[in-house]
């Protein structure tokens, strides 16, 4: 991955914008050290098909009932103690 100053990026966006297309991502570094990746709308997309949100994992999750703890009030549990 290609690492562009911000002044870079500004200077040269369409070889910036060509360089995500052809050679994958492109990192654009600022002078407080964070940073950003620029990629192509086709490498998001695999991404965001190929990996599943936290969401998707929960909701997948193979438990049962019975698998889980018995709930017990909140109230309940800060009197114990």
């Amino acid at each position: 991955m290609r690492s562009w100053s911000i002044t870079q990026a500004r200077a040269h966006i369409s070889e910036l914008f060509e360089a995500a297309l052809i050679s994958g991502p492109q990192k654009i570094e600022r002078r407080d050290n964070e940073s950003v990746v620029l990629l192509s709308q086709a490498d998001w997309r695999r991404l965001v098909t190929e990996y599943p949100t936290v969401a998707d994992l929960i909701l997948d999750f193979p438990a049962d009932e019975t698998d889980l703890p018995e709930r017990v009030p909140a109230r309940a549990i800060s009197q114990d103690l």
